[in-house]
């Protein structure tokens, strides 16, 4: 058992000479059993080792005995150890969630504080990775969740990830060492013990029984396959620009890439713009892809608080915005001109005039709306929709650039076109001046 977990350090870089250690131990068979060999291998590879145990606050007088089994399995290993409570219960109901999870973050915020940058040890296994794995999957995860629990995440190192639970127990029992048994793992109320107690044994016994190594190295499988993609993530978010808050990409760079590619890609853009890529999901990502292939001004709302839109040769994905207040209409004089009046007038983007002969309701300032078109030169007639798409103003922009209309056809979009029909022209002999915005 020493020899394969110091095969497993070494193989995977774990630590170095002269490093701090601090091993999670909460009693149970797994961190009792990390602790032992980490005390065996400790003083060969000049390893400064501590053990922390965090006292949760929820089985009362068990909690109680697990710390002072803890103390003195320490006291006899010489082991410096260091006991922290974490009212638990309390942190699940101000941050809305589950014991478990409070307990986890509460655990690894103690460990690091203890750890004081120095690395950080804990009992994962091989069982643990198998059920980490099924139930990545089973929820519907990419690559990266099927990857599982790294040997070495930043500080975190897993030394017995590569060791059966089986084996961890045979270990103890060879060493005469005992070990304290959780209560709460034979409950039913976490996902992952239902995964333990139940599904792993069942594909164990009527699948294969090797089916929870076979998971571990599918996990590997995948890690390779994350770590590949990541790699050639990288050039093409070398060319990621950011602007004003927002990330962007030419939308072609990622949609010309195989999907497994194009997606990575992706997900890197998104962690520069979220900050992480904590709760993004395949689902996620998948939308996003197709996005590459939606209209201009297209928009998704993705975790961490990021919208992604496509713009005619970027995507960008920036901050999601507050609603914006509903546009308001400026004001508007209207003037009725003579033609001799007229020849003096000077337009501008503010100041317009028409026939006012060819005006066949009346001319209203408003937005536009479903059917308004423009007349061209020629006498044929286009969106007004499809003239803003052309003109390249963002979507979320259309719907506020008033337009002065007759019925459905538009005389002005202000600050833009004049409809060809309503022109002056030398026959013209009553003229309308419209003035927006004084």
């Amino acid at each position: 058992m020493l020899q394969k977990v110091g095969r497993y350090i070494r193989q995977e870089n774990m630590w170095k000479q002269g490093d701090q250690v601090t091993a999670g131990v909460s009693g149970g068979a797994d961190s009792v059993c990390l602790l032992l060999c980490l005390a065996a291998l400790a003083p060969g590879e000049g390893i400064r080792l501590q053990a922390v145990h965090v006292h949760h606050g929820l089985r009362g007088e068990e909690a109680d005995q697990d710390q002072a089994f803890v103390e003195a399995l320490c006291r006899r290993l010489e082991i410096p150890c260091i006991c922290r409570r974490a009212d638990v219960a309390r942190l699940a109901k101000e941050n809305r969630q589950s014991l478990e999870e409070a307990g986890r973050l509460a655990r690894y915020a103690i460990l690091r504080q203890e750890a004081g940058g120095g690395k950080i040890a804990v009992a994962h296994h091989q069982g643990d990775q198998a059920e980490t794995v099924l139930g990545n999957l089973l929820r519907g995860t990419g690559i990266r969740g099927a990857a599982g629990m790294a040997p070495v995440s930043g500080p975190v190192i897993r030394p017995l990830l590569a060791c059966t639970r089986q084996e961890i127990q045979e270990f103890l029992k060879e060493q005469g060492q005992e070990w304290r048994e959780d209560a709460s793992n034979q409950e039913d109320a976490y996902t992952r013990n239902r995964i333990r107690r139940h599904l792993l044994p069942l594909a164990d016994r009527e699948v294969n029984p090797r089916a929870q190594e076979h998971l571990a190295a599918f996990a590997q499988q995948a890690r390779e396959t994350d770590q590949l993609l990541e790699a050639l993530a990288a050039p093409f978010l070398a060319q990621a620009v950011e602007r004003e808050g927002r990330w962007g990409l030419p939308a072609a760079l990622a949609a010309e890439q195989p999907p497994a590619l194009g997606k990575r890609i992706l997900a890197g853009l998104l962690e520069r713009a979220a900050g992480s890529r904590k709760d993004v999901g395949a689902w996620h990502l998948n939308t996003l892809w197709e996005l590459l292939e939606k209209p201009v001004g297209s928009r998704l709302d993705l975790p961490g608080g990021v919208r992604a839109e496509r713009g005619y040769r970027f995507l960008w994905l920036g901050p999601q915005e507050a609603p914006e207040p509903e546009p308001s209409l400026p004001s508007m004089r209207q003037e009725l001109l003579s033609r001799k009046e007229f020849l003096k007038t000077e337009e501008n983007q503010c100041t317009k005039c028409f026939d006012y002969d060819k005006i066949k309701t009346s001319a209203i300032l408003r937005f536009r709306r479903e059917g308004d078109y423009l007349s061209l030169p020629g006498g044929k007639h286009k969106s007004v929709k499809k003239y803003m798409i052309e003109e390249k103003i963002p979507a979320p922009e259309r719907g506020r650039i008033p337009v002065l209309a007759d019925g459905s056809h538009i005389l002005w979009v202000v600050g833009g076109r004049v409809s060809a029909e309503y022109r002056v022209t030398e026959e013209t002999q009553r003229v309308l001046r419209v003035t927006i915005g004084g």
